[in-house]
Parts: C-alpha cells; structure tokens; sequence
C-alpha cells in the first residue's frame, strides 16, 4: 500500500468517522438526555468500557502478531499455507473462554462494587458478557480487514453502524416500542451486525484462509510471535486499563450519573482522534512493510506527516468545541454544566497525544517492541492510582487531571524513544507556528461576546473560525498532503463548471 492510498483511505474513514460522530452527537446531545437518565446512559457506558477492557483481554496480543508478522506470511508462504489466521484465531477463542471464566468469577465483586451505587447493574451482567464476545470479535476481524484494503469499512461498521443503530434503539424506546429491558439487549447485540458483515467480506481474501498446517514463517518466527504477543497483550491490558479507569472510578466511588456525564465529555474530546483513527488503520500495513525493509527514510516521513496533519486537525476540531462550550452547556440539562473544564483540559491532552504523532505504531510494529511494553506499564502504573486519587478528591475534574498528566508522560516517554534510538522526529517549524496561530484565533473568537440564542451564536461563532483557522492552514502552506488536496479538489469543481 503507497502513501498515497494511505492518504486516500485516511480521508475516506475520516469522512466516515466523523459521519458517525454526527449521530453519536445527536445520541448524546438530543436523544439521550431526553430518552434516558442519566444513571441509565451511566450504565450503557460502564458496559461499554468493561467490554472494550475485556474484549482487549480476549485477544491474548494476537491482533499485534497480526500487524507485525502478516507481511513475512503473505511474501513468504504459498496461497492457501498461511496459518496465521487459524492460529491466531485458536489464541483469540481460548482467551474469550478465559476471559468469559473470569467474568463469571469475579461477578460477584461487579456487583457489589457497581451495584451498590445502583441497581441496574447487575440484572445487565449477562449483557455485558454477550457485549464482550462481540466486541472481541469484531476486533480480531478488523486487523485483518486493514491488511484486506477494506479499511474504509472496517471503519464505517465501527465508527459510523455502531452509532446509527444505537440512535434508532434510542428512538424505539422513546416511542415506547419496547422496554428499556429489551433496549439494553439490543444494545448488547449492536455489534453483531458489523461482526457478520466483516467475516463475509474476508471470507474470500487469501489471507483468511484457514490451515493448521505448520508453515516455515511460523517454525522460524514462532518464538518471537510468542514473545510479542505475550507483551502487547500486557501492553494492551495495561493502557486500555488506564484509558477505561476514569469511567468506572466515578461510576464505583460516585454514581453511573457522574460517569455518564464525564463519559459526554471525553466523547466531545474523541471526536478530535477521528484523523488519528483513519489514518492509523490505513498507515499499519505500510509501517510495517518498511519495519521489515528496514527503510528508515519512508518511517520519517510518515511519522512527520502524520504529526503536522493529526495537529491540525485536532487543532481545527478542538477549536470548533472549545469556542462553543458555553453554547453546548446551555443546551444541555442542568447537571451537565460540570463538565466544562474537565472538557477544555481533556481537550488540551487530546492535542497533545495527536501532535506527536503515530508514534505508537511505529514503537510497535518495530524490533524493539518491548519499550512500547515498558513504557506503557510505566504511565499506567502512575497513572491508575493518580486517577483514584484525583477522582476520590476531585470527581471528574480529577479524572482530567490525570489523563492530562497520562498524555505528556506517554508521547513523552515515546519522543525520546524514537529521536535517540533512531534519529527519529517528527516537528518542524510549521508545528509551533500551528499552534501558536490556532490558540490566538481560539482565544480571539471566545472573546466576542455570546448571543442569546445558542443556535445563531454556534453557527456564526464555528463559520468565522473554521474560515479563519482553513486560510491559516493553506495560506501558510502547513500541510503539503491538505494544499495538495485543496489544489485538486477546486480545479475539478472549476473544470465541472
């Protein structure tokens, strides 16, 4: 794959994604304060978080092996003798029987850490099970599908299905179709759909195919796969255990309604990682194909690439949300209004862990994949006890705090990684310039004064600084990839015309 496809499909799941953060946005903003209390929302995003801790558990680092070792496969073994997929999915299959055995075990410390504070937990525990497996599934495929070309897809089921059917659960409860019992197992099966889309569509691939037939690739890698998997998976574990921590500490030391709240906040903050997520799936194949040619040059310019284009996303993103916060907290409920400066400081980490980069994709789809290990165990180690502390004595606003911290010691960590063991960097002048411009223009529209009504304010507020920040951006020529496009993009629509 070029990077020039990678650009392609980049933009393409861009699109996507944010498509699907559309209706994500109308579920959080319109439907769900309308439809469902905010314990019961509290309760949909503790499930959510749980699955996605325990559905990374599942895979046993198996999704990494993936990633790193499909390119030897798919060069070094005939049609239909790569074993990889039969090998792995038998590791991903014990892992969800494991997984599954100790949710089970440990059900009764679930429902008394989040049972206590309310009692829709633990008639939903079984839902969260069939969550679980799901999820895992799902995300076994989606590795395979980035290597397929179907990133585009894998994208549109997981960013933009997901969202869609959750919106139209939401409005079938609030028509009083069904029950919330029946919407919370709906809710549970929402990824069945996307799951039997993606295997139908691998099915045909060569490099699904399935032979337990022992290779030469596995005989000789066999050893280091083992090894990698075993640490990613601790990796994994290790960050999605930070990532997910801040959600169940409120929920457990507070209340599923603190925890929906602040869950309303980090998703108006994730909508700044859509670039990152697109261009991520599309840029593994590639980064690891110039892992295994050894072509530093092609990993240098990804790695600058990705950090100019990811900031000025996050940048443009970010400003746009920053610039309407007071707008956003005067269309929300009362209770909402809390999350404001956990926002604008979540915010501020999201640009922190975009600005540098794909850095973590590149530490890991390396020889020297064990640091990723380290390094993540190091700020997860600091970090989850940091969040507890913070969040016990400062609710949500701790829970920032602390993800704030988490992001400078992470990228931080990763920078000198990459700039002393390979010379790699990935800033120039241009990303200074970027931010010192993008703050100037974020602190200069906050400071017109607000309108009465919120929809004409955020209309006229978001046109006047997505103009002013776009000119900055193609003026100054920060991005060659964007002017390219820009280029492109006007001569067809004058050629049209």
């Amino acid at each position: 794959m070029s990077q020039l496809s990678i650009q392609r499909q980049s933009i393409l799941s861009t699109i996507v994604t944010l498509a699907g953060f559309g209706f994500g946005a109308i579920n959080l903003i319109v439907l769900q304060p309308v439809i469902l209390t905010t314990e019961e929302w509290g309760l949909t995003r503790v499930i959510t978080e749980l699955a996605v801790l325990l559905a990374s558990f599942s895979l046993l680092g198996t999704n990494a092996v993936v990633a790193k070792f499909l390119p030897f496969y798919r060069r070094y073994t005939a049609p239909g003798q790569n074993d990889l997929p039969a090998r792995t999915l038998t590791v991903f299959g014990l892992g969800m029987m494991i997984t599954l055995l100790l949710a089970f075990w440990a059900r009764p410390f679930l429902v008394e850490q989040y049972g206590r504070k309310s009692a829709l937990f633990e008639p939903y525990f079984f839902a969260l099970l069939v969550f679980i497996v799901l999820q895992g599934m799902f995300m076994y495929l989606e590795i395979f599908s980035w290597f397929a070309g179907k990133t585009v897809l894998a994208n549109f089921l997981k960013e933009f299905l997901f969202r869609v059917l959750t919106t139209l659960m939401l409005v079938g409860f609030g028509l009083q179709l069904y029950g919330f019992n029946v919407f919370m197992w709906l809710f549970a099966f929402v990824y069945l759909p996307a799951v039997i889309i993606l295997f139908i569509t691998l099915r045909g691939w060569d490099g699904f195919r399935f032979t337990f037939r022992r290779s030469q690739v596995t005989r000789r890698l066999g050893a280091k796969m083992f090894s990698l998997g075993g640490f990613v998976f601790l990796t994994a574990i290790s960050n999605i255990a930070f990532v997910v921590c801040d959600t169940l500490f409120l929920a457990g030391l507070y209340n599923f309604s603190q925890a929906g709240i602040y869950a309303l906040a980090q998703y108006f903050s994730q909508v700044l990682e859509v670039p990152m997520r697109s261009m991520q799936s599309s840029s593994v194949p590639l980064i690891s194909e110039y892992w295994r040619a050894k072509n530093m040059a092609g990993l240098q310019s990804i790695y600058r690439k990705s950090c100019i284009n990811l900031l000025i996303g996050a940048v443009g993103l970010g400003g746009l949300i920053v610039i309407n916060i007071p707008n956003i907290t005067r269309f929300l409920p009362q209770e909402f209004a809390v999350m404001a400066w956990p926002l604008f400081i979540l915010i501020i980490s999201r640009w922190i862990n975009l600005g540098t980069g794909l850095n973590a994709s590149i530490i890991q789809l390396s020889s020297w994949w064990r640091f990723d290990f380290a390094s993540t165990l190091i700020y997860s180690v600091l970090g989850i006890p940091l969040n507890f502390f913070l969040i016990r004595e400062y609710g949500m606003m701790g829970a920032a705090i602390a993800n704030l911290f988490a992001m400078l010691l992470y990228n931080g960590l990763r920078f000198a990684f990459l700039y002393l063991k390979f010379g790699l960097q990935p800033f120039t002048w241009r990303n200074m310039l970027l931010l010192v411009l993008g703050i100037g223009l974020i602190a200069l529209v906050w400071l017109i004064p607000f309108m009465q009504n919120i929809y004409v304010d955020g209309i006229m507020r978001s046109l006047l600084f997505g103009v002013l920040f776009a000119l900055i951006v193609l003026k100054l020529k920060l991005s060659e990839e964007i002017n390219t496009l820009w280029v492109k993009w006007t001569g067809r629509l004058m050629n049209r015309s």
